[in-house]
C-alpha cells in the first residue's frame, strides 16, 4: 500500500534536511518543503530532494496573478510534484497558479491548523472551497486537528484530494484525519525533530494504514 504520509522538512540546515530526505523518501508519499528550506538552500533544494521523493512546495502563494505565475513556474522548473497556494487572494490569483502549474498538483488552503485561522479564513471556508473547485485546484489543505471540518469539506467536494496538517505536535491524530476523509496526512516536527525519523515514519504509516 502506498504511503499517505507527507513529511514537512522545515529545517534550516541543508545537510540535515537531505540526510533525513534520503532516509525516509521511499517510505512516504511526498516531502513538503516550506520557505525555511528555500531561504537557506535556494530553489535547488527542490530538485535535490526530488531524487528521494515527490516534493510539494508549501509556498502558500498569495499574491497578484502575475507574481503567482512566476513562483509557480519556478517550482515546476525545479521538479516539484505539487504546490500549495492560498485562495483568499481571489479566483484570478488562484487560477494563475493552476494555469501555470503544468503537471503539478495545486492544493488550495481553505482552513488552517492554528487558532488564528478562526479569525478570517474559517468563516469563509465554504466560499474558498467552491472557488477552488471552480479554479481547477486538485485539492485542499484542511486541518487534521479538526476532523469535523475535514469531514465537512469532504462532503462539499468528494472528488478532490484533501491534505491535512496539524497532526502530531499540533494535537491531531493521523487516524482521525484519515477517517474524517483526508487523503494525505502532513507531519513535520514529530518526524524531523525526533531521534529516529525513520521509526516515526513507520509509526505514522502504520496508524494511517490501520485507519483506511
Amino acid at each position: 500500500m502506498e504511503s499517505k504520509l507527507v513529511v514537512a522538512l522545515d529545517l534550516m540546515n541543508e545537510a540535515d534536511l537531505l540526510r533525513i530526505a534520503a532516509k525516509i523518501g521511499s517510505r512516504v508519499f511526498a516531502v513538503k518543503l516550506n520557505w525555511p528550506a528555500i531561504l537557506v538552500s535556494g530553489s535547488k533544494i527542490i530538485r535535490e530532494v526530488s531524487r528521494y521523493s515527490r516534493v510539494i512546495c508549501d509556498f502558500k502563494v498569495a499574491d497578484i496573478p502575475n507574481t503567482n505565475s512566476l513562483i509557480t513556474e519556478k517550482a515546476l522548473e525545479m521538479g516539484a510534484w505539487g504546490i500549495i497556494s492560498h485562495s483568499f487572494t481571489g479566483y484570478d490569483s488562484l487560477r494563475a497558479v493552476v494555469e501555470h502549474a503544468g503537471g503539478m498538483s495545486v492544493f488550495s488552503v481553505v482552513s488552517m491548523s492554528h487558532p488564528g485561522s478562526a479569525e478570517f479564513i474559517n468563516p469563509n471556508t465554504d466560499r474558498l472551497v467552491e472557488m477552488s473547485v471552480r479554479a481547477g485546484a486538485a485539492g485542499f489543505i484542511a486541518p487534521g486537528n479538526n476532523p469535523e471540518e475535514v469531514s465537512r469539506i469532504r462532503k462539499m467536494a468528494p472528488e478532490k484530494i484533501i491534505m491535512t496538517p496539524g497532526v502530531g505536535v499540533q494535537g491531531g491524530k493521523a487516524g482521525d484525519a484519515i477517517r474524517a476523509g483526508a487523503d494525505l496526512v502532513i507531519v513535520g516536527r514529530s518526524v524531523y525533530a525526533s531521534n529516529d525519523p525513520e521509526k516515526q515514519v513507520e509509526i505514522f504509516n502504520s496508524e494511517i494504514n490501520s485507519s483506511v
